[in-house]
Parts: C-alpha cells; sequence; structure tokens
C-alpha cells in the first residue's frame, strides 16, 4: 500500500528557542482530550463540532502521542488511539452499518531544524488535522500557528530541478500535474490534469504550468536515490498531502525521502 504524509510547516521563529528534547517533553503523551477541553473553554462551536466528528472515528478521543525516540533532527511520537472502522453490510435484505475498534499506531515527527511536522499514514485529515492543532496548542499555546505546507512555484521549481538533475546515476521525470482556474486559448478552466512519462519535457506542460491560478497536485519519479538504489515515485499537493506509491519502503528510505525534500526545498536553510 502507498504511504501518506501530511506535512505541516510550524514558523522557524516559533523554533528558535526550542530543540528536539524540549519538543519531545513537552509533546509526550498529549492527548486530544486536551485540544477538546481547549475548544470547550474558548467555546469555539465550529471546533467542537468539528471533535465532535472525531469521536465517531476515535474512540473517547483517547489518542495520544506516545514518546518513540528523539535524535538530533527531530522528536518521534507513535500516535496510539483506538480507530472505529465503519463496515457497511447486507443481512437479510437490510443494509447496516456497524463500527468495529481497531488498534492504532502511527509516526508523528516534529523536525525541528526544517519545521516540518510529519504525521504518517492517517486514515483521515480530519485526524492530521486535529494532531497539527494539538502540537501547536502544547508548543505556543494556539491552535493556529501550525499549518498544511502550501505549494508554492518556488517549490515546485526546486522539485523539477531535482527530480530532471543529471547529477544522479539515473534521473526522474514530472509524470503528471493538476492545475486550478488555467487559462487555455482564452477561456479559463477550473481544473485541469495532465499526465505522461517525461511530462516536463513537454511545451504544453509549461504553457498550462505558467497560466495556471494555482498548482493543485504534482506526481514525480525521483532520481535514483543512491541512499537505497531506488527510484520513488511520489505526488505532492497543495495541502500538505504526500503520496510514496513505491511499494517495500522502510521507514528509513521514507526518512530518505523527507530529508531530499527538506533540502531540495531549502527548508534547513536559516
Amino acid at each position: 500500500m502507498p504511504h501518506t504524509i501530511a506535512i505541516f510547516k510550524v514558523p522557524k521563529s516559533s523554533l528558535e528557542n526550542l530543540d528536539p528534547e524540549g519538543v519531545f517533553k513537552e509533546l509526550s503523551n498529549a492527548s486530544l482530550v486536551e485540544l477538546s477541553r481547549y475548544f470547550e473553554e474558548i467555546n469555539d462551536k465550529a471546533a467542537l463540532r468539528r471533535m465532535e466528528a472525531l469521536r465517531k472515528i476515535i474512540r473517547d478521543l483517547d489518542a495520544r502521542l506516545v514518546p518513540d525516540r528523539v535524535t538530533s533532527r527531530d522528536a518521534r511520537f507513535m500516535l496510539s488511539y483506538t480507530y472505529l472502522a465503519k463496515v457497511h453490510y447486507v443481512i437479510r435484505g437490510e443494509r447496516r452499518l456497524e463500527s468495529y475498534p481497531i488498534a492504532v499506531e502511527h509516526p508523528v515527527w516534529l523536525r525541528v531544524n526544517s519545521g516540518l511536522l510529519l504525521i504518517f499514514d492517517s486514515p483521515s485529515r480530519r485526524i492530521s488535522r486535529a494532531v497539527s492543532e494539538l502540537v501547536s496548542l502544547k508548543l505556543f499555546n494556539d491552535v493556529n500557528s501550525i499549518v498544511p505546507l502550501h505549494l508554492e512555484r518556488d517549490y515546485i521549481m526546486a522539485i523539477e530541478q531535482w527530480v530532471i538533475s543529471k547529477e544522479y546515476e539515473v534521473s526522474g521525470n514530472i509524470i503528471r500535474a493538476t492545475f486550478r482556474r488555467a487559462n487555455i486559448e482564452g477561456s479559463v478552466l477550473e481544473e485541469i490534469s495532465i499526465k505522461r512519462e517525461g511530462l516536463d519535457t513537454m511545451e504544453i506542460y509549461n504553457t498550462i504550468k505558467s497560466s495556471a491560478h494555482e498548482i493543485k497536485s504534482l506526481t514525480f519519479i525521483t532520481p535514483l536515490l543512491p541512499q537505497f538504489g531506488r527510484r520513488v515515485t511520489c505526488k505532492i499537493d497543495n495541502r500538505g498531502g504526500l503520496v510514496i506509491y513505491t511499494p517495500g519502503l522502510r521507514i528509513v528510505d521514507l526518512e530518505v525521502i523527507i530529508n531530499e525534500l527538506e533540502r531540495v526545498l531549502k527548508l534547513t536553510e536559516r
């Protein structure tokens, strides 16, 4: 199965006085119950409705950041909770919906040097958003300091240059791109997706990209990564989502990809 990583951006200025050890201490065993209580205290009705919706997929909102380990770059946790999976079925002609509890754990890393919060393989964007709000609340006493990574044009250009670089034994290429509000022959298209191997070499790709108001997503094949000897197929989108389609990757391989993206996007530069 593909790996998904929800990527959120933490303002670097907010991390200046924190190191991985400090983050590890502040976030260890933080729970979504704390986030819900905070929204109750400030009477944020919209946020409380979102938390109530979460109760339908997380038993008792008892999702907590179980401490894993600290590295020189990040503080690592396992988000642990009981996920209520919904199953539809028909019995004697009657449609039914049942919830089945499943014990779930998936990694959460806060990369102090780059200011990225990474939530791996979450079954729901709602869960990822709530975790980002919880981390923001615990570290900065504000649920809005951490936001999804936005796919800026500078980031797109940097990814393109990395992917097609001749510095690697085998280069990669762009294979799919989705744009919003692109002007094509005088008509504005709300969304257009183009797909082809070697898309980055085609004039139509650059034409649409230059006219589009927003780049929704980019799917690409990385160069051959010497750390584990493979090219990797990825999709990054404008809501901070990264999908890694290549099967059989270990967590250390995923870390290599994250390291490369941080370097390419210059996120570790002060």
